[in-house]
């Protein structure tokens, strides 16, 4: 049986593409092909959990109270066993198993783990593909801003690249495919590259059902995904996050998306991007390793699209007192409307 491993990465229409495989399971189980359900109905946030080092303050482990080590490896043990038998089932009449959560990029990032990860598959599995779409690494940091401030994180800014040049691992994509290469063998390494362009039929969905499946898909309704807000609107949300920390609170959580659906309203707006030499600065951390994987991959020189047209050439400047009176507003109209 073949399985195939989508590892993400984030940013790169994964939620489309997990949403499409997930409402469609019957018929893709009537071509042969088994969508993963044990590891989560959506994708298999529980799997990479797993094999992600107890220290490591995981928020699935969080929320399912599984940061003591028994707990954590009854948990672990137990949910491994359940994936061998779902496997075992789905062998009696599919060719095929599917694996995705972006997670797999984003929390499995030690080499260790990632080979312990490639073992217990290889126990299941004669061929094992990871599949994998790469987001240029400024237009996948500046998404990820706008969700962060959501989250709560008290930052809008790119990640900070150490004085050392160590890179954030996130961004860092040839040590990234080269942690995966070496567990899983350069062979079964399939990169995509998440531009319209470069896109079969222009999206994931389409993409993946035909360069990895040989099944087509239809592209399945989602909910409609959070708006862009403006600068003075992240400023507001910026505040927010940074007087109450990383609160873990629900009533806390409650208040900020309260807080974010308020803004969207009143200060939506796509002018909350970097200035073009700010974003071109975090890129040029990237395009050696990028150029190395263009190569490696798809004998070209470059990985990417690298027009960065899209950004303004200045950054607008900061209305702190204008955030200031959006939050004012909201904790108006919440408690008095």
């Amino acid at each position: 049986m073949r399985c195939i491993l989508h590892i993400g990465t984030e940013k790169t229409g994964t939620t489309a593409l997990q949403t499409a495989l997930s409402s469609q399971r019957k018929y893709l189980s009537s071509n042969g092909v088994f969508y993963a359900q044990f590891p989560g109905d959506l994708n298999c946030r529980s799997l990479a959990a797993a094999f992600t080092p107890l220290e490591n303050r995981d928020d699935y482990k969080l929320k399912w109270g599984l940061m003591e080590p028994e707990k954590f490896t009854d948990w672990r043990q137990k949910l491994l066993g359940e994936i061998r038998n779902e496997i075992t089932t789905a062998k009696a009449s599919c060719h095929t198993y599917i694996l995705s959560s972006e997670h797999f990029s984003s929390k499995i990032i030690r080499e260790a783990d990632v080979a312990d990860l490639a073992e217990y598959l290889r126990t299941e599995f004669e061929d094992i593909r990871v599949v994998c779409y790469l987001r240029r690494q400024d237009l996948m940091a500046t998404s990820r801003i706008n969700e962060g401030l959501r989250a709560g994180f008290p930052q809008r800014l790119f990640p900070n690249v150490s004085n050392d040049g160590a890179l954030p691992p996130l961004y860092d994509y040839q040590t990234l495919i080269k942690r995966w290469a070496v567990a899983f063998g350069e062979s079964a390494i399939k990169l995509r590259i998440f531009e319209r362009s470069k896109l079969t039929g222009g999206s994931i969905v389409a993409d993946f059902s035909e360069t990895q499946l040989g099944v087509p898909l239809k592209e399945a309704d989602q909910a409609i995904s959070n708006v862009s807000l403006s600068l003075t609107a992240q400023m507001a949300l910026l505040m927010f996050n940074q007087a109450m920390g990383l609160e873990p609170r629900l009533h806390i959580a409650k208040h900020r998306r309260e807080l974010a659906k308020y803004l969207e309203k009143v200060a939506p707006g796509s002018d909350g991007k970097p200035s073009r030499s700010h974003a071109l600065s975090f890129y040029e951390h990237f395009r050696k390793g990028n150029r190395h994987l263009a190569k490696l991959y798809f004998q070209r020189d470059q990985l990417f699209d690298e027009s960065f047209n899209d950004y303004p050439e200045l950054e607008l400047k900061q209305d702190i007192e204008l955030a200031a009176s959006l939050l004012s507003d909201f904790y108006v109209t919440r408690f008095t409307g």
